[in-house]
């Protein structure tokens, strides 16, 4: 298998694992040939793969996460299957999108929060935000606890107010820094994150770092996971989402809203969907390998030219 050229040298790799260079006046008797059909060529090929990669992981791309999605919901994000599950349909469950925006825009009423906010009640306000993402799993429940220690105050109820009456406007900060005023322990990615994905779906993500930071670097080579939630990270992980929406749409599959990039991102990339993503990869190579004949140390033989005529 070719791996290099330089200095007038080329480097290949043969089917014994040694790696051998060839000047050049010498390379050119290499000829192509079909790969043999006994899988050797895919362990060649995977051998220089885990040498030239020094031992990094191997990310997978948007595509091979579409295939794992789609062996497991075949309909997509429109399918009977994920809606089912993650959108919901029968009795409620947390993990249901759908009933979660309902009751967001429910509890979370800009009139309702601004009654509360007029009469000092800001206790209700604060308990209606917890009860929104109780009944999600949007939010661990540690999280949860810490939120139920944050103190009620009007700022809180005012900033609340404010993102629910505008939602598409709304940003991280305030929110955060409200919470942070409020003795707030509560500033985790899910907590600041969550309630605006749920009141604006379309325009909000709700961050889930554990998966969101590899979905980050599958789509930006560059990308540096940001540690703490704060309003830059946000919208780095914002630019993430939208960049794999619109991966997705391209390919056939557009998702309802960002929660289904959230859902997305965490059925493929979950360490439980690990092996599967690379089986998905190997099958892919072995694929390119049969379509694509690689060089061989196969030697051509000239003969002379046959004598001019006198």
């Amino acid at each position: 298998m070719f791996l290099w050229e330089r200095d007038e040298k080329r480097a290949f790799r043969f089917a014994d694992g040694e790696v051998r260079v060839f000047k050049k006046g010498y390379y050119e008797l290499m000829v192509p040939t079909v790969a043999p059909g006994d899988g050797s060529a895919t362990r060649l090929r995977a051998e220089v793969r885990a040498a030239t990669t020094k031992h990094k992981e191997i990310l997978p791309t948007v595509g091979h996460q579409l295939l794992l999605l789609l062996e497991e919901y075949p309909g997509g994000f429109t399918g009977e299957a994920w809606q089912k599950k993650h959108r919901g349909t029968g009795r409620r469950l947390k993990r249901h999108r759908n009933a979660a925006i309902t009751e967001a825009r429910d509890l979370l009423n800009p009139d309702d929060l601004a009654k509360f906010n007029a009469a000092g009640n800001h206790q209700e306000a604060l308990d209606r935000l917890i009860k929104v993402l109780q009944g999600t799993d949007l939010v661990p429940s540690a999280q949860l606890n810490n939120l139920k220690k944050t103190r009620p105050t009007q700022e809180l109820t005012t900033i609340l107010t404010s993102m629910a009456k505008h939602p598409h406007e709304a940003t991280v900060r305030p929110f955060q820094a409200a919470l942070v005023s409020s003795r707030g322990p509560a500033t985790s990615w899910q907590v600041v994150s969550a309630p605006l994905a749920l009141l604006a779906p379309k325009h909000h993500m709700c961050v889930r770092p554990s998966v969101l930071s590899t979905q980050g670097k599958i789509i930006r080579a560059r990308f540096n996971p940001p540690k703490r939630p704060d309003e830059t990270g946000y919208q780095r992980y914002l630019d993430v989402a939208k960049a794999v929406y619109a991966e997705l749409e391209s390919l056939g599959h557009a998702p309802l809203d960002l929660l289904d990039i959230h859902d997305f991102a965490w059925t493929t990339l979950r360490p439980a969907a690990k092996a599967e993503l690379a089986r998905i990869r190997e099958a892919e190579a072995a694929n390119a390998v049969e379509a694509s004949p690689l060089p061989t140390t196969t030697t051509t033989t000239t003969t002379a030219p046959p004598p001019k005529a006198p």
